[in-house]
């Protein structure tokens, strides 16, 4: 069974596959409109997605910019909050 971290993670993986499988499909195709906004749609709940995770489990990629250095505060994505220690 997985839990809230596990099933917002699965979210942002299924979301950038779609992202990914798009902007490869538009390298062939860039004047499909239909790819064009499948990619767009998808971007957006992508970004959704990231930005959910991170509100509850912290950055999944380092910030550009920063007052303090809390990458590696926390487990990283992919461990389990169970084998983390500080």
């Amino acid at each position: 069974m997985m839990n809230q971290r596990d099933t917002l993670m699965r979210k942002v993986q299924m979301y950038s596959f779609a992202v990914y499988d798009a902007m490869l499909y538009l390298d062939s195709h860039p004047d499909s409109r239909c790819a064009l906004d499948y990619y767009n749609k998808n971007k957006k709940l992508e970004r959704q997605a990231v930005e959910e995770y991170e509100r509850h489990f912290g950055p999944l990629t380092a910030p550009m910019d920063a007052d303090s250095w809390q990458w590696t505060k926390g487990p990283w994505p992919w461990q389990c909050e169970n084998d983390w220690r500080e």
